[in-house]
């Protein structure tokens, strides 16, 4: 019966999904929801059968199936002639790993983690060892890390975050922007031709423990091809205090080093160190497929634009060198906001007579390895068609919150309108308390917003009758960990306050179809129409 249970789970999904009969207003069909209807898809996304759901393996593919499934359940049309947008990926998995860093030798999984991204099935790299800050180079905040000096061949350590924490003229002060996350540290040692960058690990400049990063990085890490090609062969992570007892061997302080690079008079500063890494690899070149729906607007003058909503349908799949269990079910980190998208497409396929602007559903994939199918498919559109992303990211499943957060509306006048509708429910309107850990550029909507598209992260807030501070407790928890598995017991009113607002402002969009417009400073380089 075990083994039956997630296909009985998917025939319940199929049977709620065409039952639900649309009536009332929008916000009514919202509040009528059923727990077994939001419970289907984050239960069946999150079963043992799907093997934690990594592109490119069975798991990740019958997620996509799945979803293609619920989509026509749905009654939604293909996007562009077929439900899935398949692209190209290259996986590569170290299956070993050594080092020496000085007089240390660096131990796989316990002082360093990566991946190298070229097809060798052994490899051998070493390089001198630079100290290259936080290597940052953005001219909109006058700062540039790495001045000219040439870093070409050398192994770089690089500090996640950004420097202007008492300052919030820079960069936003505890806010963090684009530059502090560490997908930009390696797209800027790539463009400055280093060989390999290893990230240095703190729990609190990270927002997360050492564990996270050895599960983000202990399986295949998947890349877009376009993306590898510059002459970084190795990136990964080191913790900081195996760095620490390396450099005081030299004689090296690492907090002068830290204290220098928070000042715009730093330079990369050579350590006069080797690393060495040796290792064996594996790699492969696959397809795996975002899966897209549409519900075409009613007005011939709007129907051209559309309306993203957007959710990640991948995880972290299987790690086997884990003891007991090995499957990253994934089932809050993506499952509750896979069932917020689809909720919310069954509310709005109800009243498509009344939407001018078209609706697009987007089951994205490879969000866990770089946002790499969100931003495949934002590469893909006309972004003068898009009206605005609305993102579901680890959809709260709890009691009923008494705030309602926006993760990057104040980068847009997004921020007015949801504000307003938050209000009109009756809730106060919130910033995310963990907005030092850039939670904004962590998810698919980063992918529409830098490429000119207002974007936004709705989601249930962090205030409930009980006290707990649930999201953040989860973030610092289960999040990333094999944990986060399905729960029968969650009440999902919080996931039913998140389709709320979704459709409402979905539908404010519609009726009033205002000029989104950016405002403020930018935090993040926006991508040429």
């Amino acid at each position: 019966m075990n083994r039956l249970k997630p296909f009985v789970l998917f025939i319940i999904t199929g049977w709620l999904l065409m039952c639900s009969r649309p009536f009332g207003t929008i916000e009514q069909m919202a509040d009528a929801l059923s727990l077994q209807e939001m419970q289907s898809v984050m239960q069946f996304l999150g079963d043992d059968l799907l093997e934690g759901r990594a592109p490119g393996t069975r798991g990740g593919m019958l997620a996509e199936i799945y979803m293609q499934s619920v989509f026509k359940l749905l009654d939604l049309e293909p996007y562009e002639g077929s439900y899935f947008q398949p692209f190209g990926l290259k996986g590569y998995a170290l299956e070993k790993l050594s080092g020496q860093f000085g007089s240390r030798e660096l131990h796989y999984q316990h002082d360093v983690v990566g991946s190298y991204t070229r097809d060798a099935a052994t490899f051998s790299l070493e390089g001198g060892v630079v100290f290259a800050g936080y290597g940052i180079v953005s001219e909109d905040w006058d700062w540039n890390d790495y001045k000219g000096v040439s870093v070409q061949d050398k192994i770089l350590l690089v500090r996640v975050n950004e420097p202007g924490k008492d300052d919030p003229e820079l960069f936003e002060g505890e806010a963090l922007t684009y530059y502090g996350r560490w997908t930009y540290k390696i797209e800027e040692a790539a463009r400055q031709g280093a060989r390999g960058i290893l990230l240095i690990h703190t729990d609190e400049t990270a927002g997360y423990g050492w564990h996270v990063v050895q599960n983000s990085w202990s399986g295949e890490e998947v890349y877009l091809p376009s993306t590898l090609e510059n002459p970084l062969r190795f990136r990964g992570w080191i913790r900081e205090e195996l760095l620490r007892d390396v450099l005081q061997e030299q004689n090296i302080s690492l907090d002068a080093l830290y204290a220098v690079s928070e000042t715009r008079e730093f330079k990369p500063t050579g350590l006069g160190i080797n690393i060495e890494l040796t290792g064996r690899n594996r790699f492969r070149k696959f397809e795996t497929r975002n899966v897209v729906a549409v519900i075409r607007g009613s007005d011939p003058r709007y129907r051209d634009r559309s309306v993203v909503l957007s959710a990640h349908i991948d995880h972290l799949g299987m790690n086997p060198q884990l003891s007991g269990d090995s499957i990253f079910n994934g089932a809050i980190d993506n499952g509750s906001a896979v069932t917020s998208m689809v909720a919310a497409a069954k509310i709005l396929k109800a009243f498509e007579k009344d939407l001018k602007y078209s609706v697009i559903l987007l089951a994205c994939q490879a969000e866990e390895s770089g946002l790499l199918g969100s931003r495949y498919f934002a590469e893909s559109i006309d972004p003068e068609k898009i009206v605005a992303n609305i993102n579901f990211e680890s959809t709260p499943v709890w009691e009923a919150a008494t705030d309602f957060m926006a993760v990057g509306a104040r980068y847009s006048t997004l921020d007015d309108i949801i504000e307003r509708i938050v209000h009109d429910q009756g809730l106060e309107y919130s910033s995310f308390s963990m907005s030092n850990q850039g939670f904004f550029y962590r998810s698919d909507q980063f992918s529409f917003a830098r490429r000119g598209i207002p974007a936004v992260w709705l989601s249930a807030g962090e205030k409930y009758v009980s006290g707990e501070n649930r999201i953040r407790d989860f973030f610092l928890g289960d999040y990333h960990t094999v944990n986060d598995e399905f729960d029968e017991s969650w009440t999902l009113e919080s996931t039913r306050q998140t389709i709320k607002m979704a459709v409402l402002l979905v539908d404010y969009l519609n009726r009033h179809r205002p000029n989104l417009e950016w405002k403020g400073k930018m935090t993040f380089p926006v991508d040429e129409p």
